[in-house]
């Protein structure tokens, strides 16, 4: 077995989600659990080891070696794919059939299959710079990069590439970009194992533990 797993998937979204996200909680959820699984699928096909974290939060108080203490509120991240070498925030994003991209205007929204305009301001701000952020501060420097994860049902449009969540880096991609390996061209093998301080930071934040 090559990767080691600490939370919950979509734990915050069962426990609490209802309060702030309504009925499209449980979606949520149950993104984040499939999300889940096909990291999981994927790291244990590799042959150096891994840690895969679920749902982290409580960054109004996070820390780290030399750096001031971050502020993300009751934001949280769903998923941290860590190594000595590097780091992936995965954050899940279940949109639902129909195709991703943005408006004549430059804002994110999903076009159902029927028809329908659905907004979707996750594409439209930068929060994820933030999320990042918070990874190098706890990881002391280590480098890494962001993703989020559509179900395979969602297609994205070429506009998509504009948004303003992806101008600081970062990529959309679909839930079969995992099993399929795409992020094995940012873990190139062998990568280093983590480093305990790291672990430790990282499994404070864990929802389960909050």
């Amino acid at each position: 077995m090559s990767v080691t797993v600490h939370g919950t998937p979509g734990w915050s979204l069962e426990h609490s989600g209802g309060q702030s996200y309504g009925p499209n909680a449980r979606r949520g959820a149950f993104h984040e659990k499939r999300v889940a699984q096909a990291l999981e699928q994927w790291l244990r096909g590799r042959s150096d080891h891994f840690h895969l974290f679920h749902d982290l939060t409580g960054f109004d108080k996070a820390g780290g070696i030399g750096t001031n203490s971050p502020d993300l509120g009751t934001t949280n991240i769903d998923h941290v794919v860590l190594t000595g070498d590097n780091w992936l925030v995965v954050d899940s994003k279940g949109c639902g059939a129909g195709t991703l991209g943005l408006d004549n205007h430059g804002k994110g929204v999903l076009i159902t299959e029927g028809g329908t305009t659905v907004a979707q301001k996750w594409l439209d701000h930068r929060r994820s710079y933030a999320s990042a952020g918070i990874l190098f501060r706890l990881t002391d420097g280590v480098k890494g990069q962001a993703t989020w994860i559509v179900p395979d049902a969602t297609m994205l449009h070429p506009s998509i590439q504009k948004a303003t969540l992806t101008k600081t880096g970062g990529v959309v991609l679909p839930m079969r970009a995992l099993t399929d390996g795409f992020f094995d061209q940012h873990f190139p093998a062998p990568q280093a194992g983590a480093d305990a301080e790291h672990v430790s930071w990282l499994t404070e934040h864990l929802s389960t533990q909050s």
